[in-house]
């Protein structure tokens, strides 16, 4: 398995802990008809799902006396929620609520159980940024259905070889 492919895994494994962000995703879901597109999207019979995908990889290469180093790779994840709205069960708070329960989740394994280095990059565009950083929450259409919409991202310093 890859590093890339074993962080992948640990992301899904992590976001899949969290109670009620529903169905995770390891990567962007699309489909040509509607009522096979929402099945992808569906848990309890509305839509509830976290789906995520590499949205940049950032490396450099530290020498220090070393000029065959490995480089050091930063992976940047975009992890999309989306969850049908309804005013009457509040489900803005509980969708805000397990967004920050998504953000604890990932507190646990700073190491992804070991497949990275840190989820707490000390370069790149996200250095000085610990863990998971919801980046957008907001309301939006998802085919005829209004939604609640979120962004987080994480950065995943790959474990360099020794």
């Amino acid at each position: 398995m890859t590093p890339l492919a074993a962080i992948r895994a640990q992301i899904k494994v992590i976001l899949s802990s969290v109670t009620g962000i529903g169905i995770v995703h390891d990567y962007q879901r699309f489909a040509v008809d509607w009522q096979k597109m929402l099945d992808l999207f569906k848990d309890d019979d509305r839509i509830n799902t976290c789906m995520f995908r590499r949205e940049k990889m950032i490396k450099r290469r530290i020498i220090l006396g070393n000029p065959s180093s490995q480089p050091h790779r930063i992976h940047i994840f975009k992890i999309i929620c989306i969850r049908g709205l309804n005013d009457a069960q509040a489900t803005a708070v509980s969708f805000d609520d397990d967004l920050a329960a998504v953000e604890e989740a990932f507190e646990g394994y700073k190491t992804l159980n070991g497949t990275c280095e840190t989820i707490n990059p000390g370069f790149g565009p996200t250095e000085g940024e610990e863990g998971v950083q919801i980046s957008l929450v907001e309301e939006r259409m998802f085919g005829n259905v209004l939604c609640h919409y979120a962004e987080l991202r994480l950065s995943v310093q790959e474990r360099n070889a020794r």
